[in-house]
């Protein structure tokens, strides 16, 4: 997987968000239509979700 800044003016992918989209998340070996478009809101909440779920930020 790759995270680039999103080049185009898109709306955000999640839900009914309906921000910009300030990121493209883009999957490898898939097709041309595979990546996700995120603002900044939706990938923190990602983050800090995917970050409390494996315990990632429990440092001992």
């Amino acid at each position: 997987m790759e995270l680039k800044k999103c080049k185009y003016r898109m709306r955000c992918e999640l839900g009914a968000c309906g921000n910009r989209a300030d990121y493209t998340l883009r999957f490898a070996r898939t097709g041309a239509r595979s990546s996700l478009n995120l603002c900044t809101g939706c990938l923190t909440e990602i983050w800090a979700l995917a970050d409390r779920l494996t315990g990632a930020g429990d440092e001992a």
